[in-house]
């Protein structure tokens, strides 16, 4: 039976695009495989992705095939492309092998199953790490000095960059929406009443303005149900904390290291003074500042509060249910109320709400129907064990039987050899 194979490659922003292309490491390993025999029942990519993550589809499509015992052996251009992480490479490796299923590399001649490659998968895998880290950091020293020097990927609302001079201008409508804003919230409106005007009169929206610029939707966007674009209140929110509204570029507010961000101490900051055309005034936004400060409500761990805290999600919207508490007629009671709907009223979700008293009735249902599943299975549990105390006498004995009957068949089978021996 002819080895089962699956092609995968893998790019990531590094790589030369003409030496590593997706399509080229595919070539090198058909042709392998077609050169070995070898059937193809597979093949799976990552595009612009780095080794060191180990979150990618085309290695989750690989995963789902190996477990379905489909494939037998992985063929890669070299074992850099499976991953770069020495430890998360390691496992994965150890995974492969405890399927059965063997890594070949078609330009090193690395074979997982080969006892004597173990020393030169274990080099490569340190240089391959290496490699990834020095990259790293020389890419972060880049970036730092770029953030130094004034550095904007993509403009805040409001403002629009031209890539073919690298200057940030104004965009007049969105600037227009960015001081209406400031306008209404300090004529006393809160940033609910915002959002809701907002959504009324039609006001575009980040996300509306960033897919028509870029052709597309470039990440999640709020939508009513019919698919209209929707002001929410953490944008609206976001609007008003900008302080590159006042000219101000501030870079290098967090770092990112291992794919995990971290707030960086407010004095490490990059500021840059006059970088942004001004669209609100300096002392306009101090005194939104203070307002904010003033209307925030102090920290509180809600989940010490109230008990299904961030465990309910509404199915129509994806938000959370968020715990509001009620007077009626003399008694307080808890109940949980979708967050869309809440902050963004009907025009984004339906009225969706919950008492408190519901759910730990629901909670205490499904428990006791658990322990009484529990307590079913643990009586059958019980009967099976008294039937087998029942029968294991008879069991051994019929085993210690058959026992005896294999020593006398095996003494036979010796006497017949020894008589055609003396023959």
């Amino acid at each position: 039976m002819a080895m089962r194979g699956w092609l995968y490659a893998r790019l990531s922003n590094d790589d030369d695009p003409a030496q590593n292309s997706l399509q080229n490491q595919q070539e090198i390993c058909r042709a392998f495989a077609e050169k070995s025999g070898w059937t193809i029942v597979g093949s799976s990519a990552d595009n612009n992705i780095s080794g060191m993550n180990f979150s990618r589809r085309g290695l989750d499509m690989l995963t789902a095939a190996v477990q379905a015992k489909q494939v037998d052996a992985v063929l890669v251009k070299d074992l850099s492309r499976l991953g770069r992480h020495r430890t998360q490479t390691a496992l994965f490796i150890d995974f492969l092998r405890q399927q059965q299923v063997r890594v070949i590399s078609a330009t090193e001649g690395v074979d997982t199953f080969c006892e004597e490659d173990d020393l030169m998968i274990g080099v490569r895998g340190l240089m391959n790490d290496y490699y990834a880290k020095d990259i790293g950091k020389k890419i972060r020293a880049g970036y730092r000095q770029k953030q130094q020097e004034g550095l904007v990927i993509t403009p805040p609302f409001g403002y629009w960059k031209d890539r073919n001079t690298n200057q940030v201008l104004v965009y007049p409508e969105a600037a227009e929406t960015v001081q209406l804003i400031y306008a209404l919230y300090l004529q006393g409106c809160g940033q609910k009443e915002i959002t809701r005007w907002l959504n009324t009169e039609g006001r575009k929206t980040p996300a509306q303005l960033r897919a028509e610029w870029c052709g597309k939707e470039v990440r999640h966007t709020h939508k009513t149900r019919d698919g209209q674009f929707l002001w929410t209140y953490a944008s609206v929110k976001n609007v008003l904390a900008e302080e590159a509204y006042t000219g101000v570029l501030v870079n290098h507010r967090r770092e990112y290291l291992g794919g995990k961000a971290r707030a960086v101490c407010e004095a490490d900051w990059l500021r840059h003074e006059n970088f942004y055309p001004v669209i609100i005034e300096k002392a306009i936004w101090q005194q939104v500042q203070t307002r904010l400060k003033q209307q925030a409500r102090p920290a509180v761990n809600n989940r010490t509060k109230h008990r299904y805290a961030g465990l309910l999600t509404c199915q129509e919207c994806g938000n959370v249910f968020s715990p509001m508490i009620r007077y009626w007629n003399g008694s307080r009671r808890v109940e949980y109320v979708c967050r869309g709907y809440q902050r963004n009223g009907k025009g984004y979700c339906s009225s969706h709400r919950i008492h408190e008293e519901v759910l730990d009735k629901a909670v205490w249902d499904h428990a006791k129907k658990l322990r009484e599943q529990y307590a079913a299975e643990l009586k059958k549990v019980t009967q099976l064990q008294k039937q087998w105390a029942l029968r294991k006498p008879v069991l051994d004995a019929h085993c210690l039987t058959l026992q005896k009957e294999i020593l006398r068949l095996e003494q036979e089978v010796d006497e017949l050899v020894m008589e055609k021996i003396q023959i």
